[in-house]
């Protein structure tokens, strides 16, 4: 508890009352320290979840893998299509787009064999669910809507879709994120990155994104079921107990109550 205390008050400037949180970044790290379930390190990993998905909701909504490998020399490139992503199971932000036919220089050898060394429980914040998950790389169908791919972030509290957050050029450098409600409102804030200027349009089988999500978070006091869809058809593509590890900066910052009593602990 403490270096999870001592860590905010670094990052936010302000000491956590964990007898009566209050904030959503707050709660995020009660969670860090009281909620951290054995179950929450099967789902973190970005292969072992995957089972678990296909059991709840079915195996169609996940992206195909096309092999998963303990070190980098171990990818054999010849038997891999032109287009694919390569990853890392055990944390954020590691992974490499592979299109058109290209091929990964030389340098990535030993990025992602670094990759492999991290543990990425101690690389934010003290996200436990990841300290037990064994690095391995895998390589996976790449998708995308039209030039980039969207994804629908969607936060549950209980169990319950309660907001979206819908982020786009993420394979860029000017990461654009919005949240909605439920009906697809406008709610016009986030956390990282810049509003988006356009009108985002409504998915197809926005309900149904809905559906799964809540299937998925049906256990827990908050997660992020994490998708995308690609007109009209759905992917998994995580699930996100601490996002951000919760050092978010809301803009406007009311949200971080707002979200904070939607999150009962």
């Amino acid at each position: 508890m403490l270096r999870v205390l001592i860590k905010y008050l670094l990052r936010k400037g302000r000491i956590i009352n964990f007898k009566n949180p209050q904030l959503f970044s707050e709660k995020i790290q009660w969670l860090k320290v009281y909620d951290c379930l054995p179950i929450k390190t099967q789902l973190a990993d970005k292969i072992a979840v995957r089972d678990w998905v296909a059991e709840k909701i079915g195996e169609q909504y996940l992206k195909k893998i096309y092999g998963v490998y303990e070190k980098y020399e171990d990818i054999d490139f010849s038997k891999l299509p032109d287009e694919y992503v390569i990853k890392t199971n055990h944390g954020c932000n590691m992974q490499l787009l592979v299109i058109e036919g290209g091929k990964p220089d030389a340098s990535q050898k030993e990025r992602f064999n670094n990759f492999l060394k991290v543990n990425y429980a101690y690389k934010s914040g003290y996200e436990m669910q990841y300290r037990d998950i064994k690095p391995l790389i895998f390589t996976e169908e790449y998708i995308k809507n039209t030039n980039e791919l969207f994804e629908y972030l969607i936060f549950c509290f209980n169990g319950e879709p309660k907001m979206i957050l819908f982020a786009s050029e993420k394979r860029t450098d000017n990461v654009c994120c919005t949240m909605f409600d439920t009906e697809w409102n406008n709610l016009h804030f986030n956390y990282g990155g810049s509003l988006h200027q356009y009108e985002v349009p409504k998915p197809k089988n926005f309900d149904k994104m809905l559906e799964i999500a809540r299937i998925l978070s049906k256990d827990f006091k908050f997660v992020r079921v994490d998708l995308h869809n690609i007109d009209g058809k759905i992917y998994f593509g995580e699930m996100t107990f601490t996002p951000a590890s919760g050092y978010m900066k809301f803009n406007p910052r009311k949200y971080d109550r707002i979200l904070g009593d939607l999150l009962v602990i």
